[in-house]
């Protein structure tokens, strides 16, 4: 089945999930139970190895809930490897000029007329070909248009940049990687006045290139003001956070 996750991004539908740190697929079954628009499998600060994003990306296509990773950097196998298991679409960390992300759109589509840089290695045997039953074209054009690229901005380097790398259209999302881009600016926290410039010029170029935007948030408390600039697609904590929180309230409601 194609994944309708590319569209709800494109579309600037407000969509609410979370990283997963912890590489087992009942932790992914269990969130699946959720209402989360979709949830990211952490490959770049989490111990993921290749069986258990497989095994996580399985739970989660069975209960269709939407599912993307964030590969460790952005090389052809790491994006293979995850898109080829069913991964609805990947988070590139660290996208600082536009040939970043032209290299990275490349790895995330198969050559055709449309998409004639496309570089991805085909094959149908694997989950996304449904094990060999979808045919070539088929599962090409299905597969283009489909998978979603999320290029995160996170360096002093690609908010120089971003008027050029905006101009790759077939970019998703923009997704602001605040800590990062903090210690890019040799900032201490990232309310620094420095952050906030660089991010306010990165959403009003992104606005302007009709490119949605994306943020990670540890809590709730300001996504008010995120959505009052434009953002829509929000990632907010993680699985291990979460669960530290309800029981670091919990032990405080018994003391």
């Amino acid at each position: 089945m194609t994944s309708e996750f590319r569209a709800l991004v494109n579309s600037g539908k407000e969509l609410i999930g979370i990283f997963v740190k912890t590489p087992n697929y009942q932790i992914v079954e269990l969130l699946s139970s959720c209402d989360l628009s979709f949830f990211i499998l952490d490959a770049e600060h989490a111990p993921f190895d290749r069986v258990e994003l497989d095994t996580s990306i399985m739970a989660a296509k069975l209960s269709g809930m939407p599912v993307m990773v964030r590969i460790p950097k952005s090389s052809d196998e790491y994006i293979l490897n995850v898109l080829d298991q069913g991964a609805d679409g990947v988070l590139i960390p660290h996208i600082n000029t536009l040939d970043d992300a032209k290299t990275a759109l490349a790895y995330t589509k198969y050559r055709a007329s449309d998409y004639p840089f496309g570089k991805r290695g085909f094959s149908n045997s694997s989950r996304s070909g449904n094990y060999g039953s979808t045919t070539l074209m088929t599962m090409i054009d299905e597969a283009n248009s489909s998978t979603a690229l999320i290029c995160q901005i996170e360096e002093k380097e690609a908010v120089d940049n971003i008027k050029d790398i905006v101009t790759e259209s077939n970019i998703d999302c923009l997704f602001i990687g605040m800590a990062d881009l903090a210690v890019s600016l040799g900032c201490s926290e990232i309310n620094d006045s420095r952050v906030v410039t660089a991010v306010d010029q990165v959403v009003k170029v992104a606005k302007n290139a009709n490119i949605p935007l994306g943020i990670y948030l540890s809590d709730i408390d300001s996504i008010d003001m995120w959505r009052n600039k434009g953002f829509s697609l929000f990632v907010i904590g993680s699985d291990q956070m979460h669960l530290k929180v309800a029981l670091t309230s919990l032990l405080e409601k018994l003391s």
